[in-house]
């Protein structure tokens, strides 16, 4: 753990930052600073923040259900497809975001390559996954002044309704987000592996 630490101090410290245990003069005494008690509190909030995501709760039952469901309505236009999904509870709801993951190109001129996935969506029997419809809407951004990379967030479906006697907002994304890396990954013998 200690390695990592300072490792990240390094890293900092190209940026401006003060590597641990530096000197620093101030008025012709020599002083060690203190960045190592703020490496050591950024390492126990990591420490921290992993005990907590693995405390966390799994999703409910019903909820995962809910998911694989509205999962099998992904209908690929060529080839095979993975659904990817991120899920949180706010105070109001669940918030499910549903894409198809991206594939990787491994191997040839092409290696490395993030592929993604042209799709369609079944909206007709998605009100039967809902005890209650609330709300259906499209959302695009056409007009949006912040230049993306992807166009996938510029334009996306919600729904919102009843399931299980619990709120829940689904949003359906023509892609991943950013942060997210391939769902597949394809050679050029034609195999696919799932990531």
């Amino acid at each position: 753990m200690e390695k990592s630490a300072q490792g990240r101090a390094a890293r900092g410290s190209r940026r401006g930052g003060t590597a641990p245990h530096s000197r620093i003069e101030n008025k012709g005494v020599r002083q060690l600073s203190h960045s190592h008690l703020a490496i050591r509190h950024l390492v126990k909030q990591l420490e921290l923040s992993d005990t907590r995501r693995t405390t966390r709760p799994a999703l409910p039952v019903w909820l995962v259900q809910f998911i694989d469901d509205f999962s099998q309505r992904f209908e690929p236009f060529n080839g095979v497809a993975r659904v990817g999904y991120e899920c949180q509870q706010s105070e109001q709801c669940w918030e499910v975001a549903l894409f198809l993951g991206e594939h990787e190109v491994i191997g040839g001129p092409q290696d490395g390559q993030m592929r993604p996935i042209n799709f369609r969506f079944d909206l007709k029997e998605i009100g039967k996954s809902f005890q209650t419809l609330e709300g259906m809407n499209w959302n695009a951004f056409p007009n949006s002044h912040v230049c993306y990379e992807s166009m996938a967030d510029l334009s996306f479906l919600t729904i919102e309704g009843l399931v299980s006697g619990q709120k829940v907002r689904v949003q359906l994304h023509a892609g991943p987000p950013d942060s997210i890396g391939p769902a597949i990954r394809q050679y050029p013998d034609g195999r696919v592996e799932l990531v």
